[in-house]
């Protein structure tokens, strides 16, 4: 894995949790923002019902959180918000960049998945699919 460094959130509905970036994740996260008209400034992770074993991550580069998001600043000019109904979910992950062949894509290594469908959609948490 890339070298990380971790960020601090702060409590949310009494929680605390980390999340992890790593440095070449940090890199691609500002580049492509970078691409956006106009410029973004975080990336918003949420969670959306899809595939066949439950959920889906969404990552949409944005220019303000939403109200009840965790905003997590990891850079001077860049932050994560992550959607409150996905904290509970992805807090102890790390976002990586990964090269697979010819392609680079972000990938979020989360430890409270238990399982996903075979084409790799969707993931799920517990026992059972959502």
């Amino acid at each position: 894995m890339n070298d990380v460094k971790q960020y601090q959130t702060g409590a949310v509905f009494g929680a605390i949790g980390r999340l992890t970036v790593t440095e070449k994740a940090l890199g691609h996260l500002q580049r492509q923002a970078a691409k956006c008209t106009p410029v973004s400034s975080a990336l918003r992770i949420g969670m959306k019902k899809a595939g066949c074993s439950g959920v889906k991550y969404t990552l949409d580069y944005v220019h303000q959180a939403e109200k009840e998001d965790e905003v997590i600043a990891i850079s001077p000019n860049f932050s994560i918000f992550v959607a409150a109904t996905a904290w509970a979910y992805v807090q102890g992950s790390v976002i990586d960049y990964v090269q697979e062949g010819v392609n680079g894509r972000l990938k979020l290594n989360n430890p409270n998945e238990t399982g996903g469908c075979g084409c790799g959609e969707s993931v799920y948490f517990g026992d059972v699919p959502v």
